[in-house]
């Protein structure tokens, strides 16, 4: 009977690994439909986070890639209530656990990180958050690293066990080669648009220069041919320029000055630059801050760029004779600025779109030259300081762009 009863239970113990395997196959099977379903990256990345920490019941996840050109570790996405924070934090190679993964292309497990030395504690430090146990898997293509995956504090008392390594390892597997193509796809897809953009400038400056040689052409003629050249080929500088701006925020190439910033300078700076533009369309410009505005940690050179993109907006974008208005407001924990002008408005489905690179309102393209880079390269540099960046508008009435800067310190990322 004994026997008997043996049988049944290893028989029974067998149907349940079975079935058991055949669930993490389906699972997996559905992870690979979800890794590959964008070819956006930050989409890409958000979603691989979420995975990691599903399939590993863990409080946190996140995604480190090395820089191709530096060689350095950065954090490019993470989940949990530090994500902000981690964004774009530099990992040495040396001296950290996604560091020894990446030297060695092996999973790490550390079950507790005050006792390995390993642990870079820095990022704690930065983000407040209390890392107790991690599980770092590589990101291969190739054989080749690219990154590395980790999730951390396991949920479960029994702690990381070699089953959430292999699952976590095939998931990286799969997740890398996404990454890769993500990335090839964001490459052709922006040099597409760039080519597409710089197009009309070369071929206005082209034609033009081919007219100054036709014979018998009055001089005064000649003088506006030169004038349209020259303001043709200022504009394709700026497009350049602005091409360059977006690649190397989106690359993480770009690092962040971390220094005081009163913010309020940085308004009326703007204010001056922009007032002759407005002076000449009648269009009035105010400031509304309070005369103590909390200095922040930040890059003025940065943040006066994303002022100047919203007033140039505001302004090119308004009416003759109409108003633009700063104001600064100061919350329990951070800065609201805001930039509204009395413009024609923005239609509600184009609201949606208004951050998207290349992205003009419908009806603008004629008189309002630019690349469509500028509110997305404002947006990059907003969230880079831990904030973020909203629009209200209303047809007929005019438009409301708002962005927030934590005032505490070690909000930044780099």
């Amino acid at each position: 009977m004994n026997k008997e009863t043996n049988k049944v239970e290893t028989l029974q113990a067998l149907v349940k690994r079975q079935k058991e395997e055949i669930a993490r196959l389906q699972r997996m099977l559905e992870v690979s439909r979800e890794i590959n379903s964008t070819l956006d990256l930050r989409e890409l990345l958000t979603d691989i986070q979420h995975i990691a920490t599903a399939l590993t019941v863990t409080e946190a996840s996140s995604i480190m890639l090395l820089d191709k050109k530096t060689g350095e570790l950065y954090f490019e996405a993470a989940t949990g209530e530090a994500s902000g924070e981690l964004t774009r934090i530099a990992v040495p190679i040396d001296g950290s656990i996604a560091g020894e993964v990446v030297k060695t292309g092996k999973p790490v497990i550390v079950a507790d990180v005050r006792k390995d030395p390993r642990h870079y504690d820095q990022v704690d430090d930065i983000t407040k958050f209390s890392t107790k146990s991690i599980l770092a898997v590589p990101l291969i293509v190739k054989d080749k690293i690219i990154g590395v995956v980790e999730v951390v504090n396991k949920l479960e008392e029994s702690g990381f066990t070699q089953e959430d390594v292999d699952v976590l390892t095939t998931m990286a597997s799969q997740a890398a080669v996404a990454i890769e193509n993500a990335r090839l796809f964001q490459q052709s897809d922006l040099i597409s648009e760039v080519v597409h953009e710089l197009r009309t400038p070369v071929t206005s400056i082209v034609g033009y220069a081919q007219m100054l040689k036709l014979p018998d052409i009055p001089a005064q003629t000649k003088q506006q041919f030169a004038e349209i050249i020259r303001r043709e080929a200022t504009r394709l500088g700026n497009m350049v320029n602005d091409f360059l701006d977006w690649a190397r925020l989106e690359s993480g190439r770009t690092r962040l000055a971390k220094e005081p910033v009163d913010m309020r300078a940085v308004a009326e700076e703007t204010i001056l630059v922009m007032r002759p533009q407005a002076d000449h369309r009648d269009i009035t410009m105010s400031l509304q801050a309070p005369d103590d505005v909390p200095v922040i940690v930040g890059d003025s050179k940065r943040l006066k760029q994303v002022l100047l993109n919203l007033t140039s907006n505001a302004v090119k974008y308004n009416q003759d004779g109409g108003r633009v208005e700063v104001k600064i407001a100061v919350g329990p924990e951070a800065l609201s600025v805001s930039v509204s002008d009395t413009g024609p408005g923005i239609a509600p489905e184009d609201l949606p779109n208004i951050f998207q690179r290349f992205y003009r309102v419908a009806g603008t393209e004629d008189h309002v030259k630019g690349t469509g880079l500028g509110l997305c390269v404002a947006k990059r540099i907003v969230e880079m300081h831990g904030g973020e960046i909203t629009v209200e508008s209303e047809l007929g009435v005019g438009t409301t762009f708002t962005f927030t800067l934590p005032i505490a310190t070690g909000k930044l990322s780099t």
